[in-house]
Formats: C-alpha cells, sequence, structure tokens
C-alpha cells in the first residue's frame, strides 16, 4: 500500500484503529472506486492487529459470503448460530457493503449484528463503493450507523503515487526500473491501481 494524496486519510484512520481498537473511529467506513485499495487496507487493518494483540477475534467477512451464510442458515432454520459466530468477534472487517443492498432481511441481520458489536465497543470497519448516502437499496438506520463514526474515501491516485506504486512492484518482483520507465507506465494507466 502506497500512501498518497489520495489515500493518506484512510491510511492514517487505519493505523490509528489498530493502536486503539474499538475506541477511535468507530466504526470506520472506507470507499471508493473499484481498484483503489479497499480490500487491501481492511486486509492489512487484520494482519496489523493479529500480530499486535494476538487474544483479539478478528473477522474479514465479505459481503457476499455474508449474504450466502444468512440465507443458508434461514432456509435450514439455523439463524441463532449464524448470530453466534459474531458474538465473539473482536474486530469485524465487512468487505463490499453494497452487496447487502435491496436485500431487507440481510439487512436488518446486519444491523442487529452491528448494533451488538457497537454497543460492545467492538471495532467494526467497512468499505463500500460509495458514501453511506449513496448506496443503493440500503435502509436509512444504516445510513445512519455507517455515518455515525469517521467516513473516508480512496481517491484515484496522482501521477506521483501512481509513479510510486510502480516502482514498488518493480522492488517487490527484484526488478530496477528506469525514473523515466516508470513515470511512463504511471502516466498511462488507467482509475484503478490494478
Amino acid at each position: 500500500f502506497v500512501v498518497g494524496s489520495g489515500n493518506s486519510m484512510a491510511y492514517g484512520a487505519a493505523s490509528a484503529i489498530t493502536e486503539k481498537p474499538g475506541s477511535l473511529y468507530n466504526p470506520l467506513y472506507i470507499c471508493g472506486g473499484h481498484g483503489l485499495g479497499k480490500t487491501h487496507l481492511l486486509s492489512a487493518i487484520g494482519n496489523k492487529l493479529r500480530t499486535k494483540r494476538e487474544k483479539l477475534t478478528i473477522l474479514f467477512q465479505p459481503a457476499d459470503k455474508f449474504i450466502h451464510e444468512f440465507v443458508h442458515a434461514a432456509r435450514a432454520d439455523k439463524i441463532a448460530q449464524f448470530y453466534s459466530k459474531f458474538h465473539s468477534v473482536d474486530v469485524l472487517l465487512f468487505d463490499d457493503v453494497q452487496y447487502i443492498g435491496n436485500k431487507e432481511q440481510t439487512q436488518e441481520a446486519f444491523f442487529q449484528i452491528f448494533d451488538l458489536l457497537y454497543e460492545s465497543r467492538k471495532q467494526i470497519v467497512c468499505t463500500c463503493d460509495s458514501p453511506p448516502q449513496r448506496i443503493k437499496g440500503i435502509s436509512e438506520r444504516l445510513r445512519s450507523r455507517f455515518s455515525g463514526g469517521l467516513v473516508t474515501d480512496l481517491e484515484v491516485p496522482d501521477l506521483l503515487t501512481k509513479i510510486a506504486i510502480v516502482k514498488k512492484k518493480a522492488e517487490q518482483s527484484c526488478e530496477l526500473i528506469d525514473d523515466k520507465v516508470a513515470e511512463c507506465i504511471a502516466s498511462c494507466s488507467n482509475m484503478n491501481i490494478r
């Protein structure tokens, strides 16, 4: 993760919550377009917390997996077991919240889990492709919950950040790359990091 002008606030907030999970920026809501590093940053939060605080129970939960597990639990009449998975969680890292849009029962389940964790001062971090006010098909009370902490975004990187990313990728591959070549590659890239 290369820190630049378009992602420094999100990076700073992510770093801060690894120091005091549950007390700073709770919930932390990170939004931005596809390929800008939301999932990467979410994973980094989890990895940092695992090394600093081994006893924390950290759950990385992609929204599509949450939906699948909830639907399966509802059909199998195992809703209590579904909810019990979240009772011992100290940090919930919920990726791509936009996927629960227009799914009322799934949103209700997520709302209950969110409130349980929040009231217990457990850290919640959500990612989405848009700010809370613009998520399609999300209930107003979930919008309110998402907006209740810190909402930060990841912007398309500027040219200097793109150059730094190209150089970092080359370095990771044990390759040397000329500055002018790195700039050429960076200036040709599209709107996302990938």
